[in-house]
């Protein structure tokens, strides 16, 4: 098999490796046994293959300096199995389990039919197949082959109308057999999909014209769709006549408005204090609004105020218990925050860093275990939420895993239940609209957070409205802890929380406190290493960035340290071959993985490198695993774990939230990201140092301009 220039190929998938924005990596053998290694982007494959898939590539030859011989994907697209093919398409794609198709099944059908199968599987002639296999065998298989078939012809289908790959694997995700219909009957429909541009331009192949009702109705949801991805929910009237005359391709505001007035005829958008929302983001702001206001007013089922009952006197025992066991004394905002949210059907506690949220929450925990409440704990992260295990000493769970349970009815219907939230400034709209619809009626909710941490990634914001908000009840913490309060962190986070730049020393080593080190543009990182070394051999130190990408981005720093560590260590580490993991470098965990008791953001340490891989070949990975530590616990991950894993000299301060360490150094450059919600949320997840390192200019203007998510426009309000 030649190793340049151009391939194409029909290969049996194995080894697939989803990318987190689309396409993906790899592996797979012809049919005479040959095997590639493949890497494609999200706009040349049309969504992940899968196990036991057939697929036809076509690409070119390329050697990575990290992975080995690897092909570049141009093309590609799912088939019907042909030859051998179909041997390990029935035994492999999980699309035929559980019909009773095994290896020397399927070799018998392919022995018995050989290539007359094809033609027997797509007509459906249960009776010839009977003869090999079991008539309910005969017609489960021929059942799954065609609707696989079926979904193949519909991809092709929606190419052909202009559609690109990923667009067209989304709408035949959602819509299967009907997608052609849907598309053909108002292409428009795939505005939930993609941008109006894609959207309108396989329209417009599809013989819409430019007047037409249903592209103008169009143009309006497509603008503030677009308002949606800049995490707005609601658009005024200028703006939208604006962005909406664009769309349309005119400069006529009447057309606009004429447009508007149809959209909110055929409710495809709402009103809202003179601006427009498209009519999903409207009805979950509405919902959740609505809910919390029965909340507050007592109006739920079987909520009101518990205090009556004699609670009083229990939070007082529980309180003075707790108290004399740690020997602390719980100040007035901690003992109020305790009340309000055993008390409270809806309550928020927010609070900086080192004021003691987590106190509060083992006394409402003690509390709450006299009183026959029961606690259901979460955080949006793996990784926070075990820290709220280990906080509190009681069970967490991610947000995911509770809605999964809700949407399967185990969450109880208990008369009396607190669901407590933390970490919930990161919390959008579409999240909290999912936790809210799967609520037991009566439960008590509190929100615990910081505002001034990261915003959601995703539209909405309603934990920072309901901070502000005088009509919820609301305990804010401020009295620092003395031992937080020596290291001069606390302080600092203030001055940057209220967009006051702060006086920062220069870095003078190992020593508690917040110091800056200046550097600028390409010189960062080699400052950056610089402060690492004098550093070396602090406990529990961890780089947070900014970005992925860039000289200063973690990929990059991740790259320098983890080739540092293979220069530098004596023994040289063993390197796992095609990988960038060698023995004792720090990795992240990246996925939620239950039975593992792993969580997306977990730190670890790889301790071993086990078996070998032969990049250079292009051949499938085999007889290797890495045993890494998290945590204290040990666990091999093989090949098909390792996309799960990355390097964590540094990490970004998303991964990082929800997270605390001894000490912080961060590098400090400009981006779109970096604001004051992110340098606040990267100087509290310090402990006692924290080092920034790059341009004080940026750093500066980033503290002083308000936060991005303060210019979010929204109508929930409450």
């Amino acid at each position: 098999m030649s190793h340049a220039g151009k391939v194409s190929v029909t290969v049996a998938v194995a080894y697939v490796f989803p990318g987190l924005s689309g396409g993906a990596v790899f592996f797979g053998k012809d049919a005479e046994g040959e095997s590639y290694h493949f890497v494609a982007d999200y706009s040349t494959i049309s969504g992940a293959p899968e196990d036991g898939e057939i697929w036809t590539v076509e690409g070119m030859w390329e050697r990575h300096p990290r992975h080995g011989l690897q092909v570049r994907v141009k093309s590609a697209l799912r088939v019907k199995p042909s030859g051998v093919f179909i041997i390990h398409y029935l035994t492999h794609n999980k699309a035929f389990r559980g019909i009773g198709i095994g290896i020397r099944k399927a070799q018998r059908l392919w022995e018995e039919f050989g290539e007359e199968l094809y033609k027997l599987l797509s007509v459906g002639d249960v009776r010839q197949l009977s003869t090999v296999i079991t008539p309910s065998a005969a017609v489960k298989l021929v059942e799954v082959w065609n609707k696989n078939a079926e979904e193949g012809e519909i991809l092709q289908l929606l190419a052909d109308c202009g559609l690109d790959l990923r667009l067209a694997n989304k709408v035949r995700s959602v819509w299967g057999r009907e997608a052609v219909e849907k598309v053909r009957g108002n292409p428009y429909r795939m505005l939930a999909f993609a941008s109006w541009n894609k959207v309108d331009r396989a329209a417009r192949s599809l013989g819409i014209m430019r007047n037409d009702p249903r592209r103008q109705v169009a143009a309006v949801e497509g603008y503030l769709y677009r308002r949606l991805d800049a995490k707005h929910t609601v658009t005024p009237h200028e703006n939208a006549v604006r962005g909406i005359s664009f769309n349309i391709g005119t400069c006529d505001s009447a057309e606009a408005q004429a447009a508007i007035e149809r959209a909110l005829s055929e409710h495809a958008i709402t009103e809202h204090d003179g601006g427009y929302q498209p009519f999903g983001a409207s009805f979950m702001e509405r919902f959740v609004a609505e809910r919390f206001r029965s909340m507050i007013n007592g109006s739920t089922s079987k909520q009101g105020s518990l205090f009556s009952g004699g609670l009083e006197s229990v939070v007082a025992d529980a309180t003075r218990k707790f108290e004399e066991e740690n020997g602390i004394k719980l100040n007035a905002e901690q003992a109020a925050g305790v009340k309000v949210a055993v008390d409270m059907p809806l309550s928020v506690l927010t609070g900086g860093a080192g004021v003691g949220k987590t106190t509060v929450l083992k006394v409402i925990h003690e509390v709450c275990e006299r009183t026959g409440i029961i606690i259901r704990q979460m955080a949006l992260s793996g990784r926070a939420a075990q820290r709220m295990r280990e906080a509190t000493g009681r069970e967490a769970t991610t947000i995911a895993k509770f809605l999964s349970e809700a949407n399967q009815g185990k969450i109880e219907c208990l008369s009396e239940l607190l669901v407590i939230i933390d970490e919930c400034s990161m919390l959008d709209l579409s999240l909290l609209y999912s936790i809210v619809r799967v609520l037991p009626p009566h439960t008590r909710l509190l929100l615990v957070g910081d505002p001034y941490q990261l915003p959601p990634i995703g539209f909405g914001l309603i934990f920072h409205v309901l901070a502000r908000s005088p009509n919820v009840p609301n305990v804010e913490l401020l009295e620092v802890h003395r031992q937080a309060e020596s290291t001069g962190i606390p302080q600092v986070a203030y001055s940057i929380r209220h967009g006051l730049v702060p006086r920062l020393p220069s870095f003078g080593g190992a020593a508690p406190g917040v110091y800056f080190v200046e550097a600028n543009g390409a010189a960062i990182p080699e400052q950056l290493l610089q402060v690492i070394e004098e550093l070396h051999g602090c406990e529990n130190m961890q780089i947070l960035g900014v970005t992925k990408r860039g000289s200063s981005g973690v990929e990059n720093i991740n790259s320098m340290l983890h080739n540092i560590h293979l220069m530098s260590a004596n023994p040289p580490p063993k390197k796992l071959a095609g990988w960038d993991f060698a023995e004792g470098d720090p990795v992240i965990y990246l996925a939620n993985d239950y039975e593992r008791e792993l969580w997306n953001g977990t730190l670890g340490r790889v301790e071993k490198v086990r078996g070998v891989t032969a990049p250079s070949s292009g051949k499938v990975p085999s007889n290797c695993s890495l045993l890494c530590d998290f945590d204290g616990v040990k666990h091999e991950l093989t090949e098909s774990d390792l996309h799960k894993l990355a390097l964590a000299y540094a990490v970004t301060v998303h991964k990082a939230q929800g997270s605390q360490f001894r000490r912080i150094v961060m590098p400090v450059s400009r981006s779109r990201l970096f604001d004051r919600t992110l340098v606040y949320t990267a100087l509290t997840r310090g402990i006692e140092q924290v080092v920034f390192v790059g341009e004080r200019r940026a750093f500066e203007e980033a503290v002083v301009a308000p936060p991005s998510a303060s210019q979010r426009q929204v109508g929930f309000v409450l």
